[in-house]
């Protein structure tokens, strides 16, 4: 998939998500409003801040698919690691907000006027909503291999948790009049919404930081560089992660008898042998050095013997 068809998958994804949360949210404000359902209304705002969220993902769409410049060599791929960690923020920041009122009310031990049944079947309508919006999100953002759209989705499925627990609570209130079990379960569901944000955060910090979890990549190139007759002693790998492509720099060998054209013809064939066993390449750098002459002044790079470290 090219990045103009991608960025167009991205935005109409986004766009579609924008009119469904804006119809949600005001559905659950005039529906909270109207029946005493203070749970609802929160809901409802929680909904709207999705708009802002689908916003920036129609945006940072934008400006990912750019191609490199001058200012930015490598491209423009990370907007979307970027505005990925700020959507944890947003997730964490919902999910302290539900905390705090729950913890509130908890303490409080309020029982205000019972809410009426046409919450319940707002929440009702709010689950089926939601659910179609993260399961298009996830379609399209596994279709697109967007981290971005994934991490939306799966905001969307804190929000579906979020509606049926306001359900819950609805109908525990209703029929026996507890609010406090209402508080006790959104306490709960806080806290695990809280722990998506950060394991979000966690996986964004890592491509920041030149990190890439799946070490079995590492593997794979070392065994493809095997395959390639003449490249010799395979070392000072080191990959990063851009959005959904990587970076491979590594330094190989060859016999210094060869011929400049020689030694760069091993390298190409490494270069395609690399391209053919790992998707998603966006730029591979290949320093060669002749057999024997010592390695060079990079200060970190893997052997494959350093892949069965523990630190790795």
């Amino acid at each position: 998939m090219n990045s103009l068809s991608r960025s167009r998958l991205i935005k109409r994804s986004s766009i579609v998500s924008a009119f469904g949360n804006a119809f949600l949210s005001l559905l659950k404000i005039v529906a909270g409003l109207a029946s005493h359902s203070l749970a609802l209304v929160g809901d409802g705002i929680d909904s709207a801040t999705d708009i802002a969220t689908s916003l920036l993902t129609f945006f940072t769409a934008s400006i990912a698919a750019e191609p490199p410049d001058r200012e930015h060599p490598w491209g423009h791929e990370r907007a979307e690691t970027i505005s990925t960690k700020i959507l944890s923020f947003i997730i964490f920041f919902a999910g302290g907000q539900l905390a705090i009122k729950s913890i509130q009310e908890i303490i409080s031990r309020s029982q205000g006027e019972l809410p009426g049944i046409w919450a319940i079947y707002a929440t009702l309508i709010s689950i089926g909503g939601k659910t179609l919006l993260a399961l298009y999100k996830f379609h399209t953002g596994k279709k697109t291999d967007s981290p971005m759209l994934i991490a939306d989705g799966k905001n969307m499925r804190n929000d579906i948790i979020i509606s049926m627990t306001v359900l819950i609570g609805l109908i525990f209130t209703r029929i026996l009049g507890i609010a406090l079990i209402d508080s006790i379960i959104a306490l709960l569901v806080s806290f695990w919404i809280i722990g998506v944000a950060f394991s979000i955060f966690r996986e964004t910090s890592l491509e920041l930081m030149d990190s890439i979890d799946d070490k079995e990549i590492y593997n794979r190139i070392f065994e493809a560089a095997e395959r390639v007759d003449g490249a010799l002693n395979p070392h000072k790998m080191r990959i990063r992660k851009m959005n959904r492509f990587y970076v491979v720099d590594i330094d190989i060998e060859v016999d210094g008898s060869l011929t400049v054209k020689e030694g760069h013809d091993i390298s190409l064939r490494l270069d395609e042998e690399i391209r053919t066993s790992i998707d998603n390449i966006y730029d591979i750098m290949i320093h060669i050095e002749p057999a024997g002459a010592g390695e060079h002044k990079e200060k970190y790079g893997l052997k494959k013997e350093d892949l069965w470290k523990s630190d790795i």
